[in-house]
């Protein structure tokens, strides 16, 4: 043990704070008495306490602490608070923090804590956690409110508000014993996961490799088994685990003044002010002297020296105080000196000498990037940072920030164009174009000295010197690290450094704003402090080294270049003459391998004949993979078309001949397609075409080709087939839907004339059943293109199926009234309350049914029975049958009835006035629905149409309560209007709404239960409406029921939004009224029977 170590580590009486000052060496000897004290008594437990408690200490406050310190609205604050969870991860760092066997945490921390809790009567309670990561997800989680010896980082500084730093933590490299050094930028570290260390390695030694262990026993091991070379901690901590098994044979390689820094407690981010009352405890216990233990403490390596602490003035730990944590600029991009990368580390001299900083004073840094110095200084001015680490000062600068000491100094450097004037001052670019950044310090000096020096303006100095690069500028000036390393990493070799300017040295400086310039005293302070080995080793690492240029070949390019021009050419002569016909032989090769390659993978046959003047043919050239392509061997002698004759039928191999001789004897190209069928092969269309060119001796060559088009062909059919049953949907319908509109036309000029009310009730019942068959017919024209078209969609949802059976025979039982017809519901026992299927196309199924019984029936009933069975797959089946005493089909016609338009058939084998359109899509509906229609029937016997499609079912559930009030919201007056209405005749109490605005006033009002809203509409339109009140609903709180209305909208269009209900207009009154039943909002004592079935 050395002197010094014999002075710190004596044997002290009981536990005492003084109250006498010391000064900060004694401090920090004090702090490694109780460091190396608490090493005996820290091991771990193997048994896991019932419970965990923070030890009290057993003395005073060693400083008067206490509310007085504190103002009324701090005391307020504190008061306010609930109890402080501390996140405390097992093991602990020890001998900072300690758990005992039965529960009890101590440490330093712990015990400062206790001191703070104390004295500003705060509760807390530990929150302990398997390991460190975990502790620091306990407070990122907000499971925990406060966590102990902690380093600042930019990424915790998400979650975590740090105080000032509590007590030191000197920084060392460990490795095995006696183990040959390595160097530290190649080397292999063990650090703790989540540990601080990581950051720092990662920036000071950025091609190190790093493995992340568990804790810090973990990392000795690691180094002491030959794992790792290194391990960077602290030291107290990993003194701690010297005497555990698996951890000997490691020793303390050195100290790191410039990695020795403060552990702080961290705070959740929104307590932020908790941490600025605690930091002014924490300022007062850090500058007392720490207790002095019984023991003596074990001895510390005679080559370990703890650095003394920084002495503070009370103006200066009353800004610490104040300001733990500082915000400090960084220029993405400005690399080694200010830069700050994607993974957010902070690089270079400047970050290196600002982390020096920090950590001596124990104040976070938080570093905020920017996108250019210009954007980082008017950040500076708006007061969105504290600090600029790396800055030129001027005499403009100086009116507007504080500037500390200089700590780098170098000079600029003139930098110009390889291949241009040579430029030795300033005074020799007079005239030229300089190219300088956004607010560089040099443009004071133009301004003032040289203003006839043309000023090119770029964004940062690496674009200056591309600039110059281009030629868009003569020269630039920057500093002598940035202008090497641009010009030795410019492969063209195209810029040079020709001089430095004097005119400005570039001494780089912290500035700070007017609001922060109290911060540079301090800075000078530490700056003055950091030993010379320190600058040397920085300097050293970022900016030692001038680099010398390359070799400049571009001055010298003129010699070079007819040296290599002669030498080529003599080389040349010498070769040209063995690789000339080389190439021309391997071109004639390339170029019959390609054809060959060509003529092998079209997807045609290519030919050429040769023909004489009298029309023989005296050569033929095919293709390769000819045979492939047409299945049959071309025989030379005779044409494409000649061999294929034998596969064509009579009429076309004639017609093929005669147009091959009108084109011989024309001249004109010769086209001509045909059908050939090889025995074993589909038929297939082939398409031959040619064209003539004339050779010497009256001969000409005939080249053309052969494709398939039997695609083509077989498209155009279909093509013509659609076209034919187009027209004959748009003649039929047109012809089906004239009839219920003159029908419709007529009953309401009638009611000009009708003078008694039941000659004009009679009239508006004959227009409204008009109408009903109009829109059933445009409804189902609309589906059958929809179902052309594959745009049929199955909405399956929740609805009660005996209250839709009763509208469904309401509706029919009108019908059959007004032929006087019977009609009959006749429902199985035990059918099921609410089911899950598609009510609307079920509905469009039965009612098309319905209608067609009603409209073939002259006297007699029709009855409608709904029951279940096994269905085809074995499950249950709901089968609706409607039985009607009507005319009849025979059944060798039955099937007819299903095909569209068959009433267009002019043999006249479905009944009068049907298009058979209706039943087409009943049934392609039911088949969408896993279902099926299907008749039995005979003439003059009447007809039974059978709808079968599997049950769903549904288990009711209780109706949540829900306000009764209905608000209708749509932006179309008419259509509000109506709606509004019809549901007021219903019993309903009806509000309206013009837009989402007033609607969504209206709702957050309460009392309304359901809200019927248009999806488009001018300014908040349906979705964002349906959207807002999801973002207002409370918990506990019954959501209003909604129905979406659209008539340019289907239901997959919407999105995900919450709604319950979603109808295409225009809606019929019974089909909401329905909808209203099935999502289970109740309505008025009316019956969907006595529902006037008008649309909205």
């Amino acid at each position: 043990m050395n002197d010094n170590h014999k002075k710190a580590f004596g044997i002290w009486p009981r536990p005492a704070w003084r109250t006498a000052p010391l000064n900060g060496w004694t401090a920090v000897v004090s702090l490694g008495c109780l460091v190396l004290s608490m090493l005996a008594g820290a091991a771990s437990a193997q048994v896991q306490p019932a419970s965990y408690h923070f030890r009290q200490p057993s003395s005073g406050a060693p400083i008067a602490l206490g509310p007085q310190v504190l103002s009324a609205d701090e005391q307020a604050y504190l008061a306010a608070l609930p109890e402080i969870r501390v996140a405390v991860g097992v093991p602990p760092p020890s001998p900072y923090q300690t758990v005992s066997s039965d529960g009890e945490i101590g440490g330093i921390h712990s015990e400062m804590l206790m001191y703070l809790t104390r004295a500003f009567g705060l509760k807390v309670r530990p929150v302990v956690v398997p390991n460190w990561g975990d502790a620091l997800n306990a407070v990122r989680r907000r499971d925990a409110d406060l966590i102990m010896t902690v380093g600042v980082t930019n990424e915790r500084m998400s979650y975590l508000e740090f105080t000032l730093g509590v007590t030191p933590w000197p920084g060392a490299l460990f490795a095995r014993t006696a183990a040959a050094p390595l160097p530290l930028e190649h080397a292999r570290f063990a650090i703790e996961r989540d540990y601080m260390a990581i950051d720092f390695v990662r920036r000071q030694y950025p091609e190190a490799s790093i493995q992340t262990v568990e804790n810090t026993g973990e990392a000795l091991a690691a180094v002491a088994a030959g794992r790792a070379d290194y391990y960077l901690g602290a030291l107290f901590e990993a003194m701690d685990w010297w005497s555990r098994p698996g951890v000997q044979g490691v020793e303390v390689r050195q100290m790191l003044n410039y990695g020795t820094g403060y552990y702080h407690f961290g705070v959740r981010k929104d307590w932020a002010r908790l941490a600025l009352i605690l930091n002014k405890g924490i300022s007062a216990l850090r500058e007392a002297p720490l207790p002095q233990w019984q023991a003596s403490a074990p001895a510390l390596p005679a080559k370990v020296a703890l650095a003394p602490p920084l002495q503070l003035s009370a103006s200066e730990q009353a800004l610490l105080v104040g300001h733990p944590t500082w915000r400090m600029g960084a220029v993405r991009g400005l690399s080694l000196l200010n830069d700050i990368n994607a993974r957010g580390i902070h690089t270079g001299i400047a970050a290196e000498y600002a982390e020096q900083v920090a950590r001596r004073l124990g104040v976070g840094l938080q570093v905020i990037p920017y996108d250019s110095v210009a954007s980082m200084l008017d950040g500076l001015r708006r007061g969105e940072i504290d600090l600029v680490p790396f800055l030129t000062r001027t005499p403009a600068r100086e009116k507007e920030f504080a500037f500390s000491r200089p700590y780098v100094e170098m000079p600029y450097l003139l930098v110009s164009a390889t291949d241009g004037p040579y430029y030795w001052d300033l005074n020799s670019l007079r005239g030229h174009r300089l190219a300088l950044a956004e607010q560089h310090p040099l443009r004071e000096v133009l301004a003032r000295s040289y203003p006839d020096i043309r000023i090119v303006d770029m964004p940062d100095g690496a674009a200056a010197m591309d600039a110059v690069a281009r030629g868009e500028a003569d020269a630039a000036v920057e500093v002598k690290l940035f202008a090497n390393l641009r010009i030795n990493s410019d492969s063209g070799n195209r810029l040079r450094a020709v001089a430095a300017v004097n005119a400005l040295p570039a001494q780089f400086h912290f500035a700070a704003s007017p609001r922060s310039e109290a911060m540079i005293p301090i800075i000078d302070r530490v700056l003055a402090e950091i030993p010379p080995t320190d600058h040397e080793r920085m300097l050293r690492r970022w900016i030692a080294v001038d680099l010398d240029p390359p070799f400049p070949w571009r001055r010298h390019l003129p010699v070079i270049s007819v040296a290599v021009v002669a030498l080529l050419s003599v080389l040349a002569l010498t070769l040209w003459w063995m690789r000339r016909l080389s190439r021309e032989v391997d071109q004639r090769r390339a170029s019959e391998a390609q054809l060959q390659a060509i003529g092998s993978n079209i997807p045609c046959v290519a030919f050429q004949y040769v023909i004489d003047e009298h029309g023989k043919l005296l050569s033929t050239y095919f293709s390769a993979g000819s045979q492939a392509f047409l299945g049959v061997s071309l025989e030379e002698g005779k044409t494409v078309l000649q061999n294929l004759a034998p596969y064509m039928s009579a009429e076309d191999a004639k017609a093929a001949a005669a147009a091959g001789r009108h084109a011989v004897r024309s001249g004109q190209p010769f086209s001509f397609a045909a059908a050939y069928q090889v025995p074993g092969r589909e038929a297939r269309w082939l398409c031959c075409q040619a064209v003539r060119t004339a050779i010497a001796g009256g001969r000409a060559h005939w080249t053309g080709y052969v494709v398939d088009v039997t695609a083509e062909r077989n498209l155009q059919v279909r093509l013509t087939e659609e076209a034919q049953r187009r027209n004959l949907m748009l003649a039929s319908a047109s012809h089906e839907l004239r009839a219920p509109a003159h029908t419709a036309s007529l009953a309401l000029q009638s009611l000009q004339t009708e003078r008694t009310p039941e000659a004009r009730s009679r009239a508006l019942a004959v227009a409204q059943d008009a109408m009903h068959t109009l829109t059933q017919l445009l409804g189902d024209v609309l589906d059958a293109a929809q179902m052309h078209h594959g745009e049929l969609r199955i909405k399956p949802q929740v609805f009660a199926l005996q209250p839709w059976l009763q509208q469904l025979a309401d509706a029919a039982r009108q019908w059959a009234e007004r032929k006087r017809l019977g009609f009959e519901l006749v429902v199985e026992p035990g059918l099921p309350h609410l089911v899950m299927m598609d009510p609307l196309r079920m509905r469009q199924v039965a009612m098309n049914l319905l209608s067609n019984a009603v409209k073939y029936t002259d006297r007699g009933s029709i009855r409608l029975e709904a029951s279940t069975r096994a269905g085809r797959t074995g499950e249950r089946a709901l089968v609706l049958t409607i039985v009607d005493s009507g005319r009849g089909i025979a059944p060798e016609q039955l099937e007819k009835v299903f095909t569209p338009f068959a009433g267009a058939d002019p043999q006249g084998v479905v009944p009068e006035g049907s298009s058979g359109l209706g039943l087409s899509i009943c049934r392609h509906l039911a088949a969408l629905m896993q279902g099926e229609v299907s008749l039995r029937s005979e003439l003059g016997q009447g007809t039974a149409a059978e709808f079968e499609l599997p049950l769903r079912l549904v288990a009711a559930g209780a109706e949540e309560p829900l306000a009764k009030g209905v608000l209708v919201c749509d932006d179309d007056d008419v259509s509000r209007l109506l709606m509004s209405q019809m549901l007021a005749a219903h019993g309903f109490d009806v509000e309206e709404a013009r837009d989402g605005h007033e609607a969504l006033e209206r709702l957050r009002r309460g009392g309304i239960g359901l809200l019927v809203t248009d999806l488009r509409m001018a300014g908040m339109d349906g979705s964002e409406l349906v959207q807002a009140i999801a973002d207002l609903q409370q918990p506990g709180v019954a959501r209003p029921r909604i129905v979406v209305c659209s008539g340019d909208a289907q239901v997959e269009d919407v999105g995900p939004l919450a709604f319950d209900a979603f109808l295409t207009k225009p809606v019929m009154m019974s089909v909401l009224l329905d909808t209203l039943a099935a999502i289970g909002f109740g309505r008025a004592a009316a019956s969907s029977a006595e529902v006037e079935r008008s649309p909205k």
